[in-house]
């Protein structure tokens, strides 16, 4: 059975029993249909995993954690993806990827040929979906550490704020970035 990894928004203790939020439990109880006994992975954002066993498996599981490790498979990197906002899926996509390569934070940026236009109730729910994105992308490529995911904010605006050093990468660019020198 495949090993299954989770994400618990509260401080996790070993020796500790403890239930796991509506959405965990429905996958574990509904989806998965995973057995009582079993073995699982929590992580809350820590940078650590912690390996818990199902004690009970109704609407809401209980897991009891046993030992807690460090997780070695952090990037050491420190990166920062500035995204203009896509269309439909790809912006999903692009997050769950990003992820998956190891960045620690996501900036959505609204551009002037950008297509899509949120306001209000409507960025806050995509806001919310892209968080889930992010999250679901931790569970399945083992990192521990959950990236952030920063307001979406107009390109102008960013532009005129302190961010230090990065690379624009462009399609028609003169330098691919192996030809780039070192930046200290």
């Amino acid at each position: 059975m495949k090993h299954v990894r989770l994400y618990q928004n509260i401080p996790l203790q070993i020796n500790e029993k403890l239930m796991l939020d509506e959405y965990a439990s429905r996958h574990l109880a509904k989806v998965l249909r995973f057995p009582q006994g079993q073995e699982i992975t929590l992580f809350n954002g820590d940078g650590k995993n912690y390996l818990a066993t199902l004690v009970q498996v109704k609407k809401y599981c209980e897991v009891m954690v046993h030992t807690c490790a460090q997780n070695t498979s952090e990037s050491r990197l420190d990166i920062t993806l500035i995204q203009g906002i896509a269309k439909g899926e790809k912006m999903d996509f692009l997050m769950q990827k990003s992820v998956e390569l190891g960045v620690n934070r996501i900036m959505p940026i609204f551009s002037e040929r950008c297509v899509v236009r949120l306001k209000g109730e409507k960025l806050q729910k995509r806001m919310t979906h892209w968080q889930k994105v992010i999250i679901g992308a931790c569970e399945q490529s083992g990192r521990s550490i959950v990236p952030s995911l920063a307001p979406a904010m107009n390109f102008k605006d960013f532009v005129n704020t302190e961010f230090g050093n990065g690379f624009v990468l462009h399609h028609r660019a003169k330098y691919s970035l192996l030809e780039m020198n070192k930046v200290n």
